[in-house]
């Protein structure tokens, strides 16, 4: 990838500050129409009952419930590109990084809906919450529908607090590039930003933090799809009792979730002239990776009929045989071509390099993905084990209009983001350019530098490059003086090596939550069978093994949520005063370090510094 300088990356991201033109507002106006004719044909359906949506006798779930999977798949390129890549060191996924992490957040935001207008009677939704209460009812934790609730619970809540950790540094440049505007954008990004100040041990405990939410969200987006499938794949119908949904649920979702990536960012960064930041060499890592989730999903469009003639089953057979030649082959022999062969021809250099085609590709491969969703669900109950309830299916108004309104409503999520935060993880970005860079030998030092209070007092010397910086951390540990922090609006690895800052506490919250939550989860579970004790499927009242579900989303949620706890405590956040030598210019494109002594030491403190060539060294007493 290009290098560019901090100052840049904080320009070109920032732009999306400036004005919008008229055709935004347009847009906008166009994508809230498009929510208002959903919620009015919600509110008629919720009248008439659910008939108008096309539901009936046998086709119990279509569209709907199609939409619901759909969303969920999209909201997996967020985790995709921001945790597992960054557990992998992918560094292409920085500048795409922030724009993938609020497309997750919008997408189940928008797949909840579903299955809420699905409900009908949606006033009783809360029957669902597992709370004491006078019915003595409880939700029954074997049902792979209540394991939907978990895990998407679960997924939306880590997605919403792992954006918002990597959020803080960029908010924080942003306050401070808007600070001397009294705006209710520079209101917001105050709030945002907790009183982020860049100090060496703020940058070591947020990388540490969301290390550990990258792990934590690494296994959750591959459950939250595999329980999504297994609404399907724990039921008896032809079709869907299969052990390869969950693997191709997975696939399939972060298919489709990339190809959602590139329909966006293609247009936002010709929009937000963000050129500079997301380049083409970005657009050409996401098609290469689509061509390796692609080829899974067409390994599963292969396997299924394999599996349904090896099973000897009359039963899966002749499902096969009637979703390829019956009403609904047009769907069959389309998700091939759409979602396999489509993004096949990104193995050719050309295709992956023209962006006109990638974005073409993307949106046939959304339509299809799409299509392949509503086949799973509406095809099953449509075509099931007694002839004489074979039945049509085609989406009504109502849910056509309702599918539009959801496409809306993710979309003018999308828009409003843009224009309010910071588009691009800038951060992130000035980190992936100083990668290479070459700092001094390694040696061994006395100390390592300590924190210090935000009311001491004392001498600041400001520098120009992160290379300067690490000379003078370097030289500082040299000195006499004891007390020192380095400030730098990104995290340099480097310096943590020189500072001996190698661990951070957050591990001991993260361990400790995640625990209670695996104990928390299995004693909401057999508490809740233990009510009534009943028997369901078979099974008895307690069963450990589906309750391992229950225990492993708690896990994730409350290991989670205690690391976003350390993180605050750790880091010292939620103190909004910024102090008296707080540098602007940290959070963008200088690095300063800062150490608490008297006025008659900073000529000695200047000496120690200089071999960095500082810009300025000042006292602030």
């Amino acid at each position: 990838m290009s290098e560019i300088s901090p100052a840049t990356v904080d320009e070109v991201t920032l732009h999306a500050f400036r004005p919008p033109r008229i055709l935004y507002y347009l847009v906008m106006l166009g994508l809230s129409g498009g929510i208002a004719a959903a919620l009015g044909s919600w509110i008629y359906q919720k009248q008439m009952g659910m008939g108008v949506a096309g539901i009936s006798y046998p086709v119990g779930w279509a569209v709907y419930i199609g939409n619901f999977v759909f969303w969920v798949g999209i909201a997996h390129s967020g985790t995709l590109i921001s945790a597992i890549l960054h557990l992998l060191r992918a560094r292409w996924r920085t500048a795409v990084s922030r724009s993938a992490e609020a497309m997750t957040i919008f997408a189940v935001a928008t797949a909840g809906l579903f299955p809420l207008i699905h409900l009908g009677r949606v006033w009783v939704v809360y029957y669902i919450i597992p709370y004491p209460s006078t019915r003595h009812l409880w939700p029954n934790f074997i049902s792979p529908l209540v394991w939907d609730v978990l895990a998407v619970g679960t997924y939306f809540t880590v997605s919403v607090i792992f954006f918002y950790v990597g959020l803080i540094p960029d908010v924080a440049a942003a306050r401070d590039r808007l600070v001397t505007q009294n705006t209710w954008r520079y209101k917001l990004c105050r709030t945002l930003a907790l009183g982020w100040i860049g100090s060496g041990h703020q940058w070591l405990t947020h990388g540490r933090s969301f290390l550990y939410f990258a792990a934590l969200a690494t296994p959750l987006v591959v459950s939250v799809h595999s329980v999504v499938s297994w609404d399907f794949a724990m039921s008896m119908l032809s079709g869907w009792h299969t052990t390869i949904y969950a693997p191709y649920f997975v696939a399939g979702a972060i298919h489709s979730g990339l190809a959602m990536v590139l329909t966006l960012l293609i247009p936002m960064r010709r929009l937000l002239n963000l050129e500079k930041v997301i380049t083409p060499q970005h657009f050409q890592a996401i098609a290469l990776t689509m061509l390796a989730t692609g080829s899974i999903v067409g390994y599963a469009y292969l396997v299924e009929p394999g599996i349904a003639w090896y099973s000897g089953s009359v039963f899966e057979r002749q499902f096969v045989e009637w979703r390829a030649q019956g009403w609904f082959a047009f769907a069959y022999w389309t998700l091939p071509v759409l979602n396999v062969l489509v993004p096949a021809t990104f193995i050719l250099k050309p295709a992956r390099e023209s962006l006109s085609w990638l974005f073409a590709a993307s949106i046939l491969v959304n339509i299809g993905m799409w299509v392949e969703r509503v086949h799973i669900v509406a095809s099953a109950t449509a075509h099931d084990y007694l002839p004489h309830t074979w039945s049509h299916y085609a989406p009504t108004w109502v849910e056509i209009t309702i599918t539009i309104g959801s496409f809306c409503f993710f979309f003018f999520l999308f828009f409003l983001f843009s224009r309010v935060l910071p588009p691009v993880a800038m951060s992130d970005t000035k980190e992936d350019n100083i990668f290479q860079k070459e700092f001094p030998p390694k040696r061994k030092h006395r100390r390592g530098a300590r924190r210090i209070h935000r009311r001491d007092t004392g001498a600041t010397a400001v520098f120009d490059s992160p290379e300067k910086l690490v000379k003078a951390v370097d030289a500082l540990n040299q000195s006499p003086f004891d007390r020192f922090d380095y400030f730098s609006p990104m995290r340099i690895k480097e310096l943590e090596r020189i500072t001996r800052r190698k661990h951070s506490p957050v591990r001991y919250w993260t361990f400790f939550g995640a625990i209670a939550g695996v104990i928390g989860g299995f004693a909401l579970a057999i508490g809740a069978a233990k009510v009534n004790s009943l028997v369901v499927g078979g099974k008895p009242p307690v069963s450990i093994v589906p309750y391992c579900i229950v225990g492993f989303e708690g896990f994730i949620l409350l290991g989670s949520i205690s690391n976003l706890i350390g993180l605050l405590i750790h880091a010292r956040l939620l103190t909004f005063q910024m102090p008296l030598w707080y540098n602007h210019r940290f959070s963008h494109d200088q690095f300063g370090v800062f150490a608490p002594i008297p006025a008659e030491s900073v000529e000695e403190f200047a000496r120690a510094v200089s071999v960095a060539e500082p810009l300025e060294v000042r006292y602030v007493g």
